[in-house]
């Protein structure tokens, strides 16, 4: 097993992918490292993605103050820079490696053959997408909540009460 390979086994989406089908998808990638460098910047064009298979990756934003913060910091294993995908032509944060890190680099029009494909590696391929998407959905579902709590519009418990009649139907 190469280190392509390797990396995209340990992917979240691909628990229980055949080696073969892995093994296929693996060549659309490439392998790269980088070390404290931006793989892109916010504003780019959305032109590839990232599988980051070692260290992390740092996620920024640059406010209408000009002024960039950090808003997220992403460990291996993870799908990166997948906004494109999902029809985001320009690039809507910085990603910045963190240290050292080793990534699989594919290409849009690689990513858009994927998507378009049948057979195995097509359905691996989106499978990894759409644990990719549903993950960060999940974050963000989170930190609103949070944000819900702290202005006061949510409390930060449920009573047994409560939770028994959010999932009851009326």
């Amino acid at each position: 097993m190469d280190e392509r390979q390797h990396i995209l086994s340990s992917l979240p989406g691909l628990e229980g992918t055949p080696v073969e089908t892995i093994a296929a998808l693996s060549r659309l990638f490439n392998l790269r490292q980088y070390e404290k460098l931006e793989l892109c910047r916010q504003g780019d064009e959305a032109d590839r993605m990232w599988v980051l298979g070692s260290g992390q990756v740092v996620v920024y934003r640059l406010l209408s103050t000009r002024k960039n913060i950090e808003i997220a910091r992403v460990s291996a294993p993870a799908l990166i820079g997948f906004a494109g995908t999902m029809g985001v032509p320009k690039r809507t944060a910085t990603l910045r490696a963190e240290g050292c890190i080793d990534v699989l680099e594919i290409s849009a029009e690689d990513i858009e053959k994927l998507l378009d494909g049948e057979g195995p590696v097509a359905a691996a391929f989106r499978r990894v997408l759409i644990s990719a998407v549903s993950r960060q959905v999940a974050t963000t579902n989170a930190n609103i909540a949070k944000l819900a709590v702290a202005l006061g519009l949510a409390k930060t418990e449920l009573s047994e009460e409560d939770l028994i009649a959010s999932i009851t139907l009326h």
